[in-house]
């Protein structure tokens, strides 16, 4: 009985203190300090203070309150605060902390009076109130971080007993803040201003405990020596420590052997680890060749490629590999994924999220940050345990940041690193051969036709550094296992004008001249530029030929403009030889005039932030057409498609199962696709150009006939096939 009404006798003396303050202080208007701030303090039990911005100054200004405050032996002031300090109070908190005992004794003669803090000492003596308050106890800081941004919060929370006043608002806890700034605080004191005021500081309170304890997911409050040392290596900035700051430090220092101790209330994260996601179909079913192919890589010392057609699931195979090699290693692991384009950089970092670890994707930053964000990789693989680090970065980028490759270069020997090539067909380059890094221990090549066509020199190199083709799953494969949905193949046939084949001739006959006899394999590595330049625009001529447009017009329109849909039109890159317009441009304007909703993806589109957007909204069915240049040949999903029209249709067989792939994925509601290819017929056979340019065509025809459902109807492509060849 005793205690109670002394515990409310010390509530009285708070709501005796306040009884004449305002609900809200204008700052410089009305004295915040002298009627509320210093009276509340005074006679308070617990007071704590949050602040983005803190300066000892505002030590001085409450000093008759802090004063009285600290003379109790209880008495202890509590700062959550951001790291935004300046030096001059920085060092005087770091004295307190570093020479705890010096400072004390240093204090007895100039700052105590009747062994207490004398209120004449705060306001004339603050940096060293400062470091004495830090030393002997009485001032609790801990610094704020936060994931990105700066820890802003102005409050001022004081409780008598068992009555709690908050003071909040704008202002700092600077002198500037409280005596000089236009600021606004509010005052709210529950048991005058009812349930409203109750709610609101209940609320206060509840934050100021999470982020204190550090059980918010959005604060990290560190304990004053972390935090010293944070803000002490930010002083040349404006820019506030971060949580990621902080880790970084910490790994490094645990890198050292110093073992840091952890923020108080705070765990060490769980290694970050791959995980299969539950419900994946993997050993069993449609997809039990990932199994089979899993098995072939690791059997075979874990190098190699494995030949998995679109729509057989390299990405998750791959995955499902590292996963089985992090596990057999039982230690750090970092695995790099490589990539041609950046929409295939996005696809595969969802993938590696749903296996639970959050890749860093290098294009996304640059400069000091993408650094620091290798430095932070770098420590987290300093642990001796089980930790997994994913980066996925384009062939251009690894090609060209010399710090990143240096950075693989130089990881410790603990660290089980492993390359994932995907579309591997393309490191077959000399760029990358030329510095092709040889630290990966694990080397994992992904491609649907991992040989690189007319090219034994790049593709002996490639398989020298992955390793031989371990496992095929083919395109016939992926439909006969239901991973890809069947199709029908419509072949029409286009014949050149005679401009355009007298220019195809005399195109062949400069070839000819220059020592080129061989098959156009549609690439163009080791030829000299002469040849290179007329064989792009002998390739131009044939996938710009002037009758595809209009033919291309009569099919759209039989179909009905408003019945298309879910389709990609497959456009040339290639500039025009006969013609000044580019070909995409053409068909752009005849989908406007049959008012069939379209949008273009080149690599204008891919190139900006947010691509991905016309993707979503095209397989929502905002757009009925996508026509595209190149762009959407290697492994990006569109599911939903399910018609595709190949105006430009290459010599290159690897494209030819890439861009069906496009359209074969599987989709709800979607039983069969819809392939339309544009045969170029030469108006005449009387000639070995012409002959040759049909041999070509029936080449590419019969490819894709092969896998098509109506191969064989009795309006299928084989009819047109058949009667081609028996002209040869």
């Amino acid at each position: 009985m005793t205690a109670n009404r002394g515990r409310n006798a010390v509530t009285d003396q708070l709501t005796a203190a306040l009884r004449h303050v305002l609900p809200v202080y204008e700052i410089p208007e009305d004295d915040l300090i002298g009627e509320v701030l210093v009276p509340a303090i005074r006679v308070s039990d617990d007071v704590r203070v949050a602040a983005g911005f803190f300066s000892s100054q505002c030590l001085a200004q409450i000093a008759p309150g802090l004063a009285d405050y600290l003379r109790r032996d209880s008495g202890m002031l509590q700062l959550l605060i951001s790291p935004a300090v300046d030096s001059a109070d920085l060092d005087a908190m770091e004295r307190g902390i570093r020479s705890p005992e010096q400072v004390i004794k240093a204090a007895l003669d100039r700052l105590l009076d009747e062994a207490a803090l004398s209120e004449h000492a705060l306001v004339h003596h603050t940096l060293d109130c400062l470091s004495y308050l830090v030393a002997s106890g009485r001032l609790k800081v801990r610094f704020a971080l936060m994931k990105s941004g700066m820890y802003h919060k102005k409050q001022w929370l004081m409780r008598a007993g068992t009555a709690w006043v908050a003071v909040h608002g704008s202002g700092n806890a600077t002198a500037r803040g409280l005596l000089v700034n236009g600021e606004q605080m509010t005052v709210d004191q529950p048991w005058r201003d009812g349930e409203t005021a109750s709610k609101r500081v209940a609320k206060l309170l509840a934050g100021w405990e999470r982020q204190w304890n550090n059980e918010s997911p959005h604060v990290l409050a560190v304990d004053i020596s972390d935090g010293l040392r944070l803000a002490g290596r930010r002083r040349s900035t404006a820019q506030a420590p971060t949580i990621g700051d902080f880790w970084r430090a910490w790994h490094a220092d645990h890198a050292r052997g110093l073992e840091p101790p952890l923020p108080q209330g705070v765990s060490l994260p769980q290694p970050r680890l791959l995980s299969i996601p539950d419900g994946v179909e993997w050993r069993s079913g449609r997809y039990a060749h990932q199994s089979a192919a899993v098995e072939s890589f690791s059997i075979n010392g874990s190098r190699g490629i494995l030949a998995i057609a679109t729509g057989g699931g390299k990405t998750q195979t791959a995955l499902i590999s590292a996963t089985d090699e992090q596990d057999r290693h039982k230690a750090p692991m970092l695995i790099v994924v490589i990539v041609p384009s950046a929409p295939l950089v996005r696809q595969w970092a969802e993938t590696v999220r749903r296996f639970g670890v959050d890749p860093f994707l290098p294009s996304d930053s640059s400069g000091p940050k993408r650094q620091a964000r290798l430095e932070e990789i770098r420590a987290g693989l300093a642990t001796p345990g089980p930790y997994t680090s994913v980066i996925v970065c384009t062939q251009r980028l690894f090609t060209t940041d010399a710090s990143f490759r240096a950075f693989i270069d130089a990881l410790p020997p603990k660290v089980l690193a492993m390359l994932i090539g995907d579309e591997v067909h393309n490191l077959g380059s000399k760029s990358f051969l030329a510095q092709k890094p040889e630290r990966f221990n694990v080397r994992l090549g992904l491609s649907a036709t991992p040989s690189r066509q007319y090219d034994t020199e790049g593709t002996a190199s490639l398989f020298d550094y992955f390793g031989p083709e371990l496992f095929e799953f083919t395109l016939k494969d992926a439909i006969r296992a239901g991973c890809l949905s069947p199709y029908n193949y419509h072949l029409h046939e286009i014949t050149l004008s005679e401009d355009e084949m007298a220019e195809y001739e005399n195109l062949t006959r400069q070839l000819q001249r220059k020592g080129f006899q061989k098959a156009d394999d549609g690439k163009d590595s080791d030829l000299q530029a002469q040849i290179e330049h007329l064989l792009r625009r002998r390739r131009a001529l044939l996938e710009h030929a002037e009758a595809k447009i209009p033919a291309l017009r009569r099919l759209l329109a039989q179909r009905g403009s408003r019945n298309v849909s879910k389709t990609l039109v497959y456009t040339s890159a290639k500039p025009p030889v006969l013609t000044s317009e580019r070909q995409i441009d053409v068909t752009n304007r005849m989908l406007d005039e049959l008012r069939i909703s379209f949008h273009q993806f080149t690599h204008t589109e891919t190139a900006r932030r947010g691509a991905g957007k016309y993707l979503e909204a095209f397989g929502r069915g905002e757009y009925q057409v996508l026509t595209a240049m190149q762009v959407l040949d290697e492994g990006i999903d569109i599911p939903q498609t399910d018609t595709a029209y190949l105006l430009a249709s290459s010599t290159v067989r690897r494209e030819w199962v890439q861009r069906r792939g496009r359209i074969l994925r599987r989709a709800e509601g979607k039983e069969i696709a819809n392939l339309h290819d544009f045969l170029v017929v030469p108006p005449t056979l009387g000639t070995k150009e012409g002959r040759s340019l049909l041999i070509g065509e029936l080449a590419r025809a019969r490819e894709f006939a092969n896998a098509a459902d109506n191969e064989y109807d009795s309006d299928g492509p084989r009819v047109v096939i058949d009667r081609h060849e028996r002209t040869l």
